[in-house]
């Protein structure tokens, strides 16, 4: 989940200084600049079987019914996933962080959407493996690994969960693996600490998904078996988009490094 890559070999000796010199960033013709298998499919290629990845261990993980366990699972599943991909899409792995990067400016508005559809293919690839690999009793049992809201909670509490926990993870993607001036080797770490968190502080509230691929591919595969799981199902979609948003307004009008920031202070 990077400006299109975390790119190691571009370090400076003393590990302070990084230079993108990704495939997609800031570009406005990926095909032309790139080609079209190094440009533009390889990357969608890599987000899709990405997120295939990611939502079979996250759903698997939801059948040990053991929140530590489910958050763990998470984000450690993310952070090797992001080392492994980050060179090659960014390693974004969610609508969410997608649309945070385009709205930061650092990638072009067809890659973008080709990621998004990569994305949402890849979360129901990756529920589909798990309804394979599990009973029909077992997947039902657990709703597919499928984000729901908690027994008590309200939808408006939902979506606000949503927001924030997704403002939190967007924000570290933004500043620890997309600015410029802010971005580290730590940073697929760091994404993945964050979602570890999310899911520890809001998995009993909504669900903790941050991530409309990671709610979207289950609710597919388990709406054979249960309609039920669309009722709220939006949450999931309106809470990450705003939780970006929110994110990207901070970023740009304080975090960010001085090529990025709208606010220039002298």
């Amino acid at each position: 989940m990077a400006d299109q890559g975390i790119n190691t070999s571009s370090l400076s000796i003393e590990g302070k200084k990084m230079t993108d010199r990704d495939p997609l960033i800031n570009r406005t013709n990926p095909v032309s600049e790139g080609g079209f298998f190094d440009g533009l499919l390889r990357p969608c290629l890599a987000e899709l079987v990405g997120v295939t990845l990611f939502v079979f261990i996250g759903t698997m993980s939801v059948n040990g019914n053991d929140t530590l366990g489910i958050a763990l699972a998470h984000g450690l599943a993310i952070a090797l996933l992001v080392m492994s991909t980050a060179s090659i899409s960014g390693g974004h792995l969610n609508p969410a962080v997608t649309l945070g990067v385009f709205l930061s400016g650092s990638i072009a508005p067809l890659t973008a959407l080709l990621y998004f559809i990569s994305q949402l293919l890849g979360g129901i690839l990756g529920s589909a493996l798990t309804r394979g690999v599990l009973s029909q009793h077992t997947f039902t049992n657990i709703s597919g690994g499928a984000t729901t809201l908690g027994p008590t909670t309200s939808a408006a509490q939902g979506l606000l969960c949503e927001v924030v926990l997704t403002s939190v993870l967007v924000s570290v993607v933004l500043l620890a693996a997309v600015d410029e001036d802010t971005k580290n080797l730590l940073g697929p770490l760091g994404i993945g600490f964050a979602v570890v968190v999310d899911i520890l502080a809001g998995a009993s509230v909504s669900g903790a998904s941050m991530n409309p691929a990671r709610s979207f591919g289950p609710a597919v595969v388990v709406s054979v078996y249960d309609s039920d799981v669309w009722s709220y199902h939006y949450i999931y979609w309106v809470g990450p988009a705003l939780g970006s948003l929110l994110a990207v307004i901070w970023y740009r009008l304080f975090l960010a490094g001085p090529h990025k920031r709208l606010i220039a202070v002298d």
